[in-house]
């Protein structure tokens, strides 16, 4: 299998997961809070994901922007076979998948086999510290050429700051692997046997090296799946951010910030004196690698533009104007205290209060917001700061404007996924054409979306019926309060009617001001 693969661990397919911060309108929304422009996904663009997996985030954003155009690309035909199935199941005609390494990728662009226009926004998640230097080097070329003038890359990474601990461990781990043959993911649980009887016997390592420690306790609840592609592959390589900033300039990507929209802000993320000496440092690459130091974090989400285009402050706020937002909780569940890497914020109510009320209420520009009566005399940098951070928090988000085809692309994936839902599939996901993306809920309210996707009407009593019968037709249980597995379809009719009628309620009128469910 690592013949075809060159090193990376292919033998079970990656987790199908959806990754909110791979949304364009959220892209473009970041990048310009860090003061570049960045393409208007309210125009036709085109997209492209670099490992794009089993393909569901991508489908998503491809339902909910009818008017633009989508291509994954993987080199696992596990995953591009899964992907061309679910796009197939909801009807998409704007997305297509390539099943190509990125050193093929690279070859077919050089050699002008492919024709294809370049793209406005090309992603990379989970993707670069996990293949070899080779592959990163053709990913670099094959940026070079799929990027537009102006285009935006996201790409993710672990970093050497954050996994300093946890080298040795993962080395351990490839040797065990390497030792025991088998499938990865069964693999992966003789290994944590494995690692922590040699914890338990007093190992140094663990002794001297309580994050690792901690680190192994953690992964005992991770899905095995997940980790057999973090751990077991022979490039696993945590990369500094001056490393990869410097890979991708020969691209002619320039760093423009991180998704984590509050690790923009130094007065969010660091104490005064971290930021006392930030502010002596001049060098750009060598300020950002002291905020990685000081951050201490083990993955980053990073935002480049090919050629950024710096904007004043008012020339952000001039293009920020015409944008739209709203509300992505119950209002009720809306909260003005934030947790941010210097602990907690509470921001003043006299500003957010208001700006909650108009996003619960609608989906208001940037300048509407700024026009509030309640809002009279605050600066626009004051309004701007709480809605980035009710952005961060997953309460809000922006607006796409894709049209009435996105609604109906969405309904269909929608009703693909409720379908698969009721099978073994757990995915959480409720894809909302208002926004662009998808909204994530637990599994009692997906089972009861499923309902209402199937047909039925919005009464708690049949979607607590439904859920129960689809569950128990997988052979899955209900369970009370306490854990334990409830015996009778009447104990499971009532613990889940209970649990819907304490929030479905308040969800069901979001869910239809965000579109994922039309009546």
């Amino acid at each position: 299998m690592r013949q075809w693969s060159e090193g990376y661990n292919a033998d079970i397919a990656y987790t199908n997961s959806f990754y909110r911060d791979l949304a364009p309108d959220y892209l473009s929304y970041v990048g310009l809070l860090s003061g570049v422009r960045t393409p208007d996904p309210g125009h036709p663009f085109r997209y492209c994901e670099l490992g794009c997996g089993q393909g569901l985030t991508l489908t998503i954003l491809a339902a909910t922007h009818a008017r633009s155009e989508f291509v994954g690309i993987d080199f696992n035909p596990a995953h591009i076979a899964a992907a061309r199935r679910l796009a197939d199941e909801a009807g998409l005609g704007n997305l297509s998948f390539r099943e190509d390494s990125f050193q093929a990728l690279a070859r077919s662009l050089t050699e002008g086999r492919w024709t294809e226009e370049p793209f406005d926004f090309v992603v990379l998640h989970g993707v670069y510290s996990w293949v070899s230097e080779e592959n990163r080097r053709a990913i670099v070329d094959v940026l070079d050429r799929l990027v537009k003038p102006g285009g935006l890359v996201y790409i993710s990474h672990n970093t050497l700051a954050g996994w300093s601990p946890i080298l040795p461990l993962q080395a351990l781990m490839l040797e065990h692997a390497a030792a025991f043959p088998g499938r990865s993911d069964r693999q992966i649980g003789d290994m944590l046997v494995f690692l922590n009887r040699l914890k338990d016997a007093g190992a140094a390592y663990f002794q001297n090296n309580p994050v690792a420690a901690q680190h192994l306790a953690m992964m005992a609840s991770q899905e095995r799946r997940y980790l057999a592609h973090e751990y077991i592959n022979d490039h696993w390589e945590p990369l500094p951010h001056a490393r990869v900033a410097r890979d991708l300039a020969r691209a002619k990507l320039g760093y423009v910030g991180t998704a984590t929209i509050p690790l923009n802000s130094d007065d969010l993320a660091f104490r005064p004196e971290i930021r006392a000496i930030l502010a002596e440092i001049a060098n750009p690459m060598l300020a950002q690698s002291v905020r990685e130091l000081a951050l201490n974090q083990p993955f980053r989400r990073d935002i480049y533009v090919r050629g950024p285009e710096p904007l004043e402050t008012r020339a952000v706020l001039d293009e920020m104007a015409e944008r739209r937002f709203t509300l992505i909780v119950p209002r009720e569940e809306a909260s003005l205290t934030f947790s941010i890497p210097m602990g907690e914020l509470r921001s003043d109510p006299a500003v957010g209060e208001p700006i909650l009320d108009a996003l619960a209420a609608g989906t208001p520009t940037f300048a509407e917001l700024l026009a509030l009566p309640a809002l009279a005399g605050q600066s626009p940098l004051a309004v701007s700061k709480i809605l980035a951070l009710l952005v961060a928090a997953h309460q809000a988000h922006p607006v796409t404007n894709q049209g009435e085809d996105s609604r109906e692309g969405a309904a269909a994936l929608n009703r693909a996924l409720a379908r698969r839902v009721l099978g073994q599939d757990e995915q959480r996901v409720l894809v909302a054409p208002a926004i662009g993306t998808a909204v994530v809920t637990d599994i009692p309210d997906r089972l009861a979306h499923a309902g209402l996707m199937a047909g039925l009407p919005a009464d708690l009593e049949a979607l607590a019926r439904f859920a129960v019968d689809a569950l128990r037709a997988n052979g899955r249980q209900v369970f009370a309060e306490d854990g334990a597995p409830l015996a009778t379809v009447e104990e499971m009719r009532a613990r889940l009617h209970g649990i819907l009628s304490g929030g479905l309620p308040r969800r069901l009128p979001l869910w239809r001001r965000l579109g994922a469910v039309q009546d």
